[in-house]
């Protein structure tokens, strides 16, 4: 994903969730890039089988992302808000740890807040 390679993500992701369907963080990946192929119906299946099989803010902070993205703001609030109840429910260390995810946090505020959402 980091190299922009998207169509090589899309088929090792697609393998991953073939050979272990139980491990969410590959659905989640795989839904990110679906969205970088502009596959957005798709996009939103595989983050909300992520969701379905585990509630990770991370999964639901990345499905905002693609809904406000899309113009599905409305969407993007209901996912932006089940990020911030289990944000803020980690610990101190956890929350701070990864700082890119702070920041893309903050932005989905803003863009939710501009929206009306």
């Amino acid at each position: 994903l980091n190299t922009g390679q998207y169509a090589s993500a899309f088929h090792f992701f697609s393998a991953s969730v073939n050979l272990k369907p139980d491990f969410p963080s590959s659905y989640m990946y795989l839904a990110i890039t679906l969205a970088k192929l502009d596959d957005f119906e798709n996009s939103c299946s595989a983050y909300e089988k992520a969701i379905e099989m585990e509630s990770d803010h991370l999964f639901h902070l990345n499905y905002a992302l693609t809904l406000a993205s899309n113009g599905e703001f409305a969407k993007a609030r209901q996912q932006y808000d089940h990020t911030f109840r289990i944000f803020e429910g980690l610990d101190d260390d956890s929350k701070g740890a990864d700082m890119e995810v702070v920041e893309q946090f903050d932005t989905l505020k803003v863009a939710l807040e501009q929206s009306g959402a």
